[in-house]
């Protein structure tokens, strides 16, 4: 006589047969999820990189804010000291102007500011830079207070 077999399955295993039974649609999703995110990753990456060099920017602004203050503190800030503190590093041009009114000076100046190296292929840099004022004023009696602010790109694209 012939027997049915047994329809309830091993201990372990699905009834449902073929690649959902065995897993391998976990694997599958598994590996869609890795693809998408990774993915995801890659296509935000010069945004994170670009914000790394603003943050870069903002922190080279805020060094020369500190020399220039430490550079006048003797009361006096002469253009020696300032070319000295502001190299040009392409693209950003370094000092481009200086002004000297009364008791303050202004200072105009392109600043650079670098994101993370990426190596994929090619090795490559994001760069950002600016083009800042920064005012050195002397008031009597007191230490020099150095300001500084963020002006159009063609302020420093005529010096």
């Amino acid at each position: 006589m012939w027997t049915r077999p047994d329809p309830t399955p091993p201990p372990g295993r699905s009834r449902a047969p073929g690649c959902l039974g065995r897993g391998c649609l976990a694997v599958l999703v598994a590996l869609l999820v890795l693809v998408v995110g990774g993915w995801i990753w890659l296509a935000t990456e010069p945004a994170r990189d670009e914000a790394a060099a603003r943050e870069n920017l903002d922190a080279s602004v805020e060094r020369h804010r500190r020399e220039l203050a430490g550079t006048a503190a003797d009361g006096t800030l002469s253009d020696a000291e300032i070319t000295a503190a502001f190299p040009p590093a392409k693209p950003a041009k370094g000092l481009v102007g200086t002004v000297r009114r009364g008791g303050t000076t202004s200072v105009v100046a392109g600043l650079l500011g670098i994101g993370p190296a990426r190596t994929f292929i090619f090795v490559n840099e994001t760069y950002v830079h600016g083009c800042f004022a920064f005012d050195v004023t002397f008031p009597t009696g007191r230490a020099p207070r150095v300001t500084s602010r963020e002006l159009p790109a063609a302020s420093c694209a005529g010096g």
